[in-house]
This record gives structure tokens, C-alpha cells and sequence, in this order.
């Protein structure tokens, strides 16, 4: 979902319903399984359950780990707190009604989170951390303008 090998998983449906789940309540949807690739920044399903993969061995991965997090409480609130049950190891329910906004507005918190993260971080970070802390900074302002956030 985000940071350094960035996977979006795709947008399986759009429809006219209105957008929930990075900042209204909705009703539990129907997602599709998706395939994450495993060297990819994202949720995924393993053994049932909902968690964070993390690739990033920088000085920011606690970073790119708090944005991937803000991914959970979305995906609980849209698909229901079971979304795994019978998913396969390494996929993620993704799609429904909607999904197209859902997806922008998940982004868009967890880019601010990344962000917010990162900018601490820079505050006590190795100086020889700072540029790509720094990077990663400048490659989420770009992501929140392409999300239109």
C-alpha cells in the first residue's frame, strides 16, 4: 500500500455509493482476494488474520510500519473484523462498492501518518539518516497531491 516498492492493490469496483471507511462507518463489503506482491509495503492476510508487511530496512521503517497500520482499522471497518477468514496467506480482500474513494481516502490518512512520522523522526535522526528520511518525506507530499488529499 505505500512506501518503498509500492503495491496498489487494484480497483476492482466504483459504483455511485458513497465513500466510507477512512472516515465513515459502512456497511461490511464483499471483497475480492488480491494477490500482494511479498516484496511489497502492505496488508496482507496470514493465517487469518490482518497484518503488516514491511520491507523497509531504512532508518524510517517504524514509519512506513504506522502508515501500513493505519491500513487495518480501514480495511476491519469496510470488510469486517473477519476479512481473512479463508483468504489466502499473502492476499487482501480489496474491492466492492466504492472502492475506488475508500482506497484514496485510506491513502491519504496513512500517508499523514507516514509523514508525521518521518518529520519526528528527522528531529533525532542520524545525520547521515536525514536525506532519505527526508526522501521519504518528499515522496509523500507527492503522494497526498496525487491522492488529492
Amino acid at each position: 500500500m505505500s512506501d518503498d516498492k509500492k503495491t496498489t492493490p487494484p480497483s476492482l469496483g466504483g459504483g455511485g455509493m458513497p465513500a466510507c471507511g477512512a472516515t465513515a462507518a459502512c456497511p461490511v463489503v464483499t471483497g475480492t482476494p488480491a494477490a500482494i506482491s511479498p516484496t511489497a509495503n502492505s496488508i496482507i492476510c496470514k493465517a487469518g488474520n490482518l497484518i503488516v508487511q514491511n520491507n523497509n530496512s531504512g532508518p524510517d521503517k517504524t514509519c512506513t510500519q504506522a502508515h501500513e497500520g493505519s491500513h487495518i482499522a480501514d480495511w476491519k471497518g469496510r470488510y469486517g473484523p473477519n476479512l481473512c477468514s479463508g483468504v489466502p496467506d499473502g492476499q487482501l480482500p480489496v474491492g466492492g462498492p466504492g472502492y475506488a474513494d475508500f482506497l484514496r481516502q485510506s491513502e491519504c490518512k496513512a500517508y499523514k501518518v507516514g509523514k508525521a512520522c518521518r518529520q519526528n523522526l528527522l528531529t533525532t535522526a542520524a545525520a547521515a539518516d536525514k536525506p532519505a528520511i527526508q526522501a521519504a518525506i518528499a515522496r509523500d507530499d507527492a503522494q497526498l497531491v496525487a491522492n488529492s488529499c
